[in-house]
């Protein structure tokens, strides 16, 4: 059963063998496919999520990644302790926001960033 996109993918193909414009993948021959990178992409929304990409669209997961990457590359940079201290800031959520999407808890063991935050902030009220 063709769908529309394999009809229209296969009327393209087709136009431009016609038409002589079909490129050379004779480096092709003999040689593996590149690996799919939407592997782990379930088969029914791996078109979908192509057509998002091609489009310019990521998934927030990978946006993250890719701020994450930026703000340690700028805190590399960075000689200024306060803009150091906010570009840490910066990192410290965009990482704690990035596991939190990726279904991770959050530790707070004492060797944790947030763990004494956490405790200043627990009132003890004692019973009377």
């Amino acid at each position: 059963m063709l769908t529309a996109i394999h009809f229209i993918a296969e009327r393209r193909i087709e136009e431009a063998m016609e038409n002589g414009t079909l490129p050379d993948l004779s480096h092709w021959k003999n040689k593996p496919l590149p690996k799919d990178d939407m592997e782990h992409v379930p088969a029914d929304l791996r078109m979908g999520y192509r057509i998002l990409k091609n489009a310019g669209y990521l998934p927030e997961e990978v946006s993250l990644r890719k701020e994450i990457h930026r703000t340690e590359d700028l805190l590399r940079q960075t000689t200024d302790e306060k803009s150091k201290y906010k570009q840490l800031k910066k990192l410290h959520y965009l990482v704690f926001k990035l596991e939190t999407k990726m279904g991770k808890t959050l530790n707070l063991d004492e060797d944790s960033p947030y763990y004494e935050k956490v405790v200043d902030s627990i009132e003890v009220r004692s019973k009377k």
